[in-house]
């Protein structure tokens, strides 16, 4: 749980081209010229960079097993540096086959890069991105505070997805009543809090303003609809993160609606192709508020589980179960 959902939304670019593998309401396309459909990006926080490649011949987005007719290569624009990419042929759960290819470098902050999808006969699909400047995050006293504001040093081109995670689970009581009854188990709920779009500008930068309290209030509404208790939720750790993006990453009404981008042309930056190549990378951080705020808020809390109980007496009978925070 140290990286959740840390890469939904980047990830949603290959999850969309899974979707045009599925029983999508795409129109055929009959005597297309363009060669390929790309979806992906490339990420300055990862080793290996990865792109899905469709070729396009009956319709958009149906991909047989075996070889594909795809050469795949990309070159660093700043620095002339040039790299092949491996197809990887994927099964999904469908029984769907995904062509990903793969390439084993870091791309970097501010430098611009082309990615060429070549067929043999030398008909190509290309894209051009180039990857955001860095940023850092600043928590002032996150620890103590119910309105937590944060602010984001550094402008890359977009904020996307910009989410609070709440890592709650349900903290039942350690004697049930009435006397006897079983204990019921422990419930790990994590509820996600969108912030999008509540940046205010500052100089070089934006500032949030997490309101903890009234984002419990959504954390209980999450479980009562998934039938848990909203009476007795602890609080694991609390996570803010989003994607930092290039300037193409701007989807049609800002709506990254899958049912939408998998329609041809609707979001795409590619040259003589279909689909979308990007460049980001997600920033995350995250804390645990002080037990005086999270009882302040509404939270149960309880004591972290001791490494040696022998050595915590008080913890060996706790009014409720402890914490977990190292998951």
């Amino acid at each position: 749980m140290r990286r959740i959902h840390l890469i939904r939304t980047a990830a949603l670019l290959l999850a969309v081209s899974f979707l045009t593998s599925c029983d999508q309401p795409i129109d055929p396309v009959i005597g297309e010229d363009r060669p390929f459909t790309i979806w992906g990006y490339l990420d300055a926080h990862s080793d290996t960079q990865r792109v899905r490649v469709f070729s396009i011949e009956e319709r958009l987005g149906v991909d047989r097993a075996g070889p594909i007719d795809a050469n795949v290569t990309s070159i660093n624009l700043t620095t002339g540096e040039a790299h092949t990419w491996i197809d990887r042929e994927i099964t999904y759960s469908d029984s769907s086959v995904g062509h990903v290819f793969e390439a084993a470098f870091r791309a970097r902050y501010e430098e611009r890069y082309r990615l060429v999808v070549r067929r043999s006969d030398g008909a190509e699909s290309s894209a051009e991105v180039t990857i955001p400047p860095p940023v850092k995050v600043e928590l002032t006293d996150e620890r103590n505070r119910v309105i937590v504001p944060i602010q984001i040093h550094g402008k890359p081109p977009n904020l996307i997805d910009v989410t609070v995670i709440y890592d709650a689970i349900t903290l039942p009581p350690a004697n049930p009543w009435p006397p006897g009854s079983a204990t019921p188990p422990a419930v790990r709920l994590p509820v996600e809090v969108s912030y999008s779009g509540k940046e205010e500008p500052i100089a070089n930068g934006w500032r949030y303003e997490l309101n903890l309290r009234d984002d419990f209030a959504i954390v209980q509404e999450q479980f009562e609809l998934s039938c848990l208790s909203p009476d007795h939720i602890a609080l694991r750790r609390i996570y803010f993160q989003f994607l930092a993006a290039d300037e193409q990453w701007s989807p049609p009404d800002d709506s990254f609606d899958p049912n939408l981008l998998i329609e041809p042309g609707t979001f795409s930056n590619v040259e003589n192709g279909y689909g979308f190549f990007g460049g980001g990378y997600t920033v995350s951080t995250h804390w645990i508020p002080t037990e005086i705020i999270l009882r302040n808020i509404g939270y149960r809390t309880a004591g972290p589980c001791p490494n040696s109980p022998q050595n915590t007496p008080d913890c060996q009978l706790p009014p409720e179960p402890c914490l977990d925070r190292d998951g």
